[in-house]
């Protein structure tokens, strides 16, 4: 399993993650990939968005994101289509696996993924935060029915 996290302006560093993932697991991954981050990120205005899985939205989490004054974006469940980083993963999933590529050791597959999010281009990252404020509107105009995007 891969962490990621992007903002306008770059990208954390990428977090390879063993084993079941809990909240304490996560709060870490926060700790040593986000917030060094965040604390570049210029003006501090900013706000976070994960999904709604258990270890995310824990009581552990929760208390040490507002220890860190993390604002969490608020969103509706089951709707992939509002969190630009699940675009980021299709992209790189096509880029990692293009010419019908095959790995036959996990380093070698974490090299790919490495590879492709450090040149990953940054336009790429800034036109799926700046669709953000249109894919919230078409969400609404359907009724909070999922998107195609």
């Amino acid at each position: 399993m891969v962490w990621a996290a992007f903002g306008f302006n770059g990208k954390v560093d990428l977090a390879f993650l063993d084993g079941r993932q809990n909240s304490p697991k996560y709060i870490e991954i926060l700790e040593n990939h986000l917030m060094p981050f965040a604390e570049n990120i210029e003006g501090g205005n900013w706000q976070y968005q994960h999904d709604n899985a258990l270890i995310h939205t824990s009581n552990a989490t929760k208390n040490y994101l507002n220890s860190k004054n993390v604002t969490v974006l608020e969103w509706p469940p089951m709707s992939p289509e509002l969190n630009p980083i699940e675009n980021v993963w299709c992209i790189m999933s096509r880029k990692v696996y293009e010419n019908e590529g095959q790995f036959y050791s996990v380093n070698a597959l974490k090299t790919a993924i490495e590879s492709v999010w450090y040149n990953l281009e940054p336009e790429i990252l800034q036109t799926l935060i700046m669709s953000m404020e249109k894919r919230a509107y078409n969400v609404i105009l359907r009724n909070g029915k999922t998107l195609n995007y």
